[in-house]
């Protein structure tokens, strides 16, 4: 029985020293977060983007400035209730000019990459970058599978991700490299391959424009592999700026929600790329 009481009474003051160094140190933390100022209500958006990369970024016949990317920006702006303010950078400037802290997210294109995340950090992707096949509508194919393409001829624009994509992944088809994607067009239209296989939006330009004669259309699905086709775009911001991170994630899925974004992709990209 003696024993039993000793063990009660050393377990009772053990929790009642524990609970005696718990609550000054939660007390301690509830100040530090009440001591820290309030963030600043924001009331203007500043971005920095680029004029040559139709059609996210660049200026119209008129002079105005246009795009994929400024309309979205815009839509950010309305929905996070604030002024927006797009600033125009030369692209090999926009790095330093984001550097200097007059802005507070790059809108452009920029890569998410090893070399850019060690500085900045990005909203999650609001646009995937997929690969796709296309074929001549008057002849048809196979839908596109690694195990249906023995001996077809697919045509990639050489040293490419699209490339390296097809030769991991289509061994047994023929593959034909190109030096550019206007030549890789040319020889689906003329039927010297019978696929042609490069990036998506590039593909769905020349399909919907005066060029192929509407000679072609998209087939099978779309590839989304992050390893050879990127993680996507994506908003660039400061490391420190977190805050900014979750309301541009929110201010993102809300135009989704809305339908605002996919008017935004029909508005600029008229044939799904998806």
């Amino acid at each position: 029985m003696k024993q039993l009481i000793a063990r009660f009474s050393f377990v009772f003051v053990t929790l009642f020293l524990t609970i005696g160094l718990i609550l000054p140190s939660l007390a301690q933390q509830k100040k530090q977060v009440e001591d820290e100022p309030l963030p600043k209500e924001r009331t203007e958006l500043r971005f920095i983007t680029s004029d040559d990369y139709p059609p996210f970024n660049y200026y119209d016949e008129e002079g105005n400035l246009s795009g994929f990317h400024i309309d979205l920006a815009n839509a950010i702006c309305r929905e996070m209730a604030v002024r927006c303010d797009i600033q125009v950078r030369s692209w090999n400037n926009i790095a330093l000019a984001f550097k200097g802290g007059d802005f507070d997210a790059i809108i452009a294109g920029l890569a998410v990459n090893k070399d850019n995340i060690k500085n900045l950090d990005f909203t999650n992707s609001y646009m995937r970058m997929p690969g796709r096949f296309a074929i001549l509508k008057s002849r048809p194919q196979p839908a596109p599978s690694p195990y249906r393409l023995e001996g077809k001829q697919i045509g990639v624009v050489a040293k490419t991700a699209h490339e390296a994509y097809i030769k991991r992944f289509f061994k047994t088809a023929k593959i034909k490299q190109f030096r550019t994607q206007s030549q890789a067009n040319n020889a689906l239209q003329n039927g010297e391959i019978d696929y042609l296989f490069g990036d998506a939006i590039q593909i769905m330009f020349w399909l919907n424009g005066s060029l192929s004669k509407q000679c072609c259309k998209f087939h099978g699905a779309a590839y989304w592999d992050a390893k050879y086709f990127g993680e996507g775009l994506s908003i660039a911001i400061n490391k420190s700026d977190m805050r900014l991170r979750i309301e541009l994630n929110d201010a993102i899925n809300k135009i989704r929600k809305s339908g605002t974004f996919e008017e935004l992709m029909l508005r600029y990209f008229p044939i799904n790329i998806y």
